[in-house]
C-alpha cells in the first residue's frame, strides 16, 4: 500500500498540469529519485475540469485575463528500477487544457509534456556516476526556481541535464564534480526576444563525514549564461560552504551558503548565495518539504543592471485513511531589480502562490482529486501585477 501512494504521490507531481511548483521541484539542482522501491510499467489516464479567474491590475495590451471554466485531459506512463547497483527511473506525461470560454487576447487551448529520467550507477565501492533528466513544454510560471517568467506568457520549453562524479578518496573524504546544463526557449518571438536563454554550470564539491549523519561540505561553481538576442549574457562564481545532515531515517537537510560573484557586461556585483532543503517525515501517514535560495536570477532582466531574489516554500502530505490524502504548498518570492537609471527605476516585488488539495481512491486504481490555488503578484510596475484563483475537480486511473 506504500509504494502504491508513494506512486501516486509521484504521478501526481509529474501530471499536474496545473502545479505551480512541479516543474520547480523537479528541475531544483539537488534533484534526486527514491530509488528504495521498484515500480513497475504503470499507465495513468486523467480527465476533469474547473474554474479559472486570473486579472491583472493593468488593463495595458498583451496582458490576457483569465475568466473561463476549462476541461482537461492527461496520460502518461511511470516505471523504476531499484536495483542494487545501477538504479533508474523515468516518467512521461501528455495533457491539453481547453478553456471554454473564448478570449481576445489570449489562446483558448494548451499543452503540457513532460519526461524526466533518473539514473544512478555504482561502477565500484569508490566511483558512483549519477545522471538527472527533465524537460518540458508548459504554459505556467515556475515559482521555486525562476526559470520562466512570474507573467503567464504563453507557452514554453524548458529543459534541465545534471552529470555528475563521485569518488571516495577514503571513508571519509569524497569529491564531486558535476556539470548541468538548462535552457528555456518560448514560442512568443516578443516574450523570447528578452528571456530565450542557455545557462552552463560546472561544480567541483569536496565532502568530509564526520560521522553517519553528518557531512562537511566545501563547493565551487561557475556559471555561464547566454540569451538568444537580449544583451544579458553574464558569467557568476560561487563560493560555498555547507552541510548534509540526516538526524533521522525521517529528518534529512542540506545546506549550502556562500558569496555569489555576478559580472555582467552591464554591472559586477557581489551578494550573498544560499541553498537550503529540509525533508520531515512526522510520521508513515506525514511528509513536510522545505526549500529556500537567495542569489541572482536571470529571469525577467530586460532593461535591469540586476535581480536578486529570495525564493522559499514549503510542501506538505498527509495520509488521512487509507483512502484519503490531504497536500498543500506555500511558496514566496521576493525580488528586488536594479534599474539602469535612465529608462527603468529599481523595482520590488513579491509573489505568493498557496495551494490546497485532496485525492480520495474511490477503488484499487482510481482516485478523485480536487485543488484549489491562488497566487498573488505584487510589485512596484503596476504592469506586472497580478492576482489568480483557480480550482479544479478530476479523476485518475492507474493500469
Amino acid at each position: 500500500m506504500r509504494a502504491k501512494l508513494a506512486s501516486l504521490s509521484i504521478l501526481g507531481a509529474l501530471f499536474a498540469t496545473t502545479d505551480a511548483s512541479a516543474q520547480g521541484l523537479l528541475a531544483l539542482q539537488n534533484n534526486q529519485a527514491d530509488f528504495r522501491e521498484s515500480q513497475p510499467l504503470t499507465f495513468i489516464l486523467g480527465a476533469g475540469g474547473g474554474y479559472d479567474s486570473l486579472n491583472y491590475k493593468s488593463d495595458a495590451a498583451g496582458l490576457d485575463d483569465i475568466d473561463s471554466y476549462f476541461i482537461q485531459g492527461s496520460v502518461g506512463a511511470l516505471y523504476s528500477d531499484a536495483d542494487a547497483q545501477t538504479p533508474w527511473s523515468i516518467g512521461a506525461d501528455f495533457g491539453v487544457l481547453n478553456y471554454l470560454d473564448d478570449s481576445s487576447r489570449a489562446e483558448d487551448t494548451y499543452y503540457n509534456a513532460r519526461i524526466a529520467a533518473n539514473l544512478v550507477h555504482q561502477a565500484s565501492k569508490r566511483l558512483k556516476l549519477a545522471n538527472n533528466f527533465y524537460v518540458t513544454y508548459e504554459v505556467e510560471p515556475d515559482y521555486a526556481i525562476g526559470a520562466s517568467t512570474a507573467l503567464r506568457n504563453g507557452q514554453y520549453f524548458y529543459g534541465y541535464e545534471n552529470f555528475a562524479v563521485s569518488y571516495a578518496w577514503s571513508e571519509r573524504l569524497s569529491s564531486t564534480t558535476s556539470y548541468t546544463l538548462d535552457g528555456i526557449k518560448y514560442e512568443d518571438d516578443v516574450v523570447g526576444s528578452s528571456e530565450d536563454r542557455l545557462s552552463h554550470i560546472i561544480a567541483q564539491q569536496f565532502s568530509y563525514s564526520l560521522n553517519r549523519q553528518t557531512k562537511l561540505v566545501g563547493e565551487y561553481r561557475y556559471r555561464i549564461t547566454n540569451y538568444d538576442t537580449a544583451p544579458n549574457d553574464y558569467t557568476s562564481h560561487y563560493v560555498l560552504a555547507g552541510i548534509d545532515q540526516a538526524w533521522s531515517e525521517r529528518t534529512t537537510g542540506s545546506l549550502r551558503a556562500g558569496a555569489e560573484f555576478y559580472e555582467s557586461d552591464r554591472v559586477s556585483e557581489t551578494g550573498p548565495y544560499v541553498e537550503i532543503g529540509i525533508n520531515h517525515a512526522t510520521s508513515k501517514k506525514t511528509n513536510v518539504g522545505l526549500y529556500a535560495s537567495a542569489g541572482f536570477d536571470s529571469a525577467e532582466l530586460g532593461d535591469y543592471e540586476s535581480r536578486y531574489a529570495y525564493r522559499t516554500g514549503v510542501t506538505a502530505s498527509h495520509r488521512a485513511t487509507d483512502r484519503l490524502t490531504l497536500t498543500g504548498g506555500l511558496h514566496y518570492v521576493n525580488s528586488d531589480f536594479e534599474g539602469n537609471g535612465d529608462t527603468t527605476e529599481d523595482v520590488s516585488e513579491q509573489q505568493v502562490n498557496a495551494s490546497a488539495g485532496l485525492a480520495y481512491r474511490l477503488w484499487n486504481n482510481v482516485s478523485m482529486d480536487a485543488q484549489y490555488s491562488y497566487t498573488l503578484l505584487d510589485s512596484d510596475d503596476e504592469l506586472r501585477e497580478y492576482d489568480r484563483n483557480r480550482v479544479s475537480l478530476g479523476l485518475s486511473a492507474q493500469f
